[in-house]
């Protein structure tokens, strides 16, 4: 059963002068329940605007097209309690003059009700679930007493507190270290599995993309090129746009610089770091 179903689906964005600038043009895709999708693709290419049309957090400038079914929710979704999302910047969505505790006991109390103190227990479970240590003093703690990807860990885990039936995170882990990668990919793959979550992992990295999907959606200037089970794209690509992504090692312990080569738009050839073709 599909949770989401885009049929022509499209976003453009009006500037201050009138004019529609497209972002996303004639998507068709289906998003099952209880799946790992990765949305892939380079910086422009419409991940981040896919990932808010899901979330129903398109600007007001922002005007849609075609259509964005959420059939498989037993009645029309809301944002926190039946879906969670998760930004690259924890720092914007966690209060900085709040003790991280409060702030996903909060988030449990109003999108799923209950006490206070049953929010608390739940906010220290999380904590200690996303692998923060001592969860019940680090509950009293706040935002700045916490490296960038513990903070990370908290904002996912103050998404998942209200048990939502899907997760988008939309580049959760690209301002992080390779070791916090590794261990938030690790994380989320878990915890996806245990509660038949459906995840939707937004990235620019083939690296990620491989250690987490059970599905691939490949975005290139707004259009999805190719779509598929991940082990039937990531291995034989129907695109040269994804082939060229896979070009780029598949190894989270790959250099930075030799990840992120870029491509050739002519020909979908890999130019590597410093000028030369791969």
């Amino acid at each position: 059963m599909s949770l989401f179903s885009l049929r022509g689906f499209g976003v453009s964005y009006r500037d201050r002068g009138g004019g529609l600038h497209p972002a996303l043009q004639a998507i068709d895709l289906d998003i099952a329940v209880g799946r790992r999708l990765v949305v892939l693709g380079e910086t422009g290419s419409g991940k981040s605007t896919l990932a808010l049309a899901l979330a129903g957090l398109l600007p007001r400038n922002a005007e849609a097209s075609g259509s964005l079914a959420r059939a498989g929710f037993a009645a029309p979704p809301r944002l926190g309690r039946d879906i969670g999302m998760v930004f690259q910047d924890p720092s914007g969505s966690l209060d900085p003059l709040m003790r991280v505790g409060e702030q996903i006991a909060e988030a449990r109390h109003v999108n799923r009700g209950g006490g206070w103190r049953e929010g608390r227990e739940q906010a220290e479970t999380w904590l200690e679930r996303l692998a923060i240590p001592n969860s019940r003093a680090s509950a009293r703690r706040y935002p700045h007493q916490f490296s960038g990807g513990q903070k990370q860990r908290i904002a996912i885990a103050a998404a998942l507190v209200s048990e939502p039936l899907v997760l988008i995170a939309d580049e959760p882990t690209s301002a992080l270290d390779t070791i916090s990668q590794h261990a938030i990919v690790g994380l989320l793959r878990e915890i996806a599995g245990e509660r038949g979550l459906t995840l939707v992992f937004v990235t620019h990295d083939i690296a990620l993309a491989s250690e987490i999907a059970d599905d691939v959606a490949v975005l290139y200037e707004g259009r999805l090129v190719e779509a598929g089970p991940a082990a039937r794209v990531l291995s034989a690509p129907s695109h040269p746009y994804t082939a060229a992504l896979l070009a780029m090692r598949l190894d989270l312990d790959t250099p930075r610089p030799t990840r992120f080569a870029e491509i050739d738009k002519r020909d979908f050839s890999v130019r590597a770091p410093g000028g030369g073709h791969g």
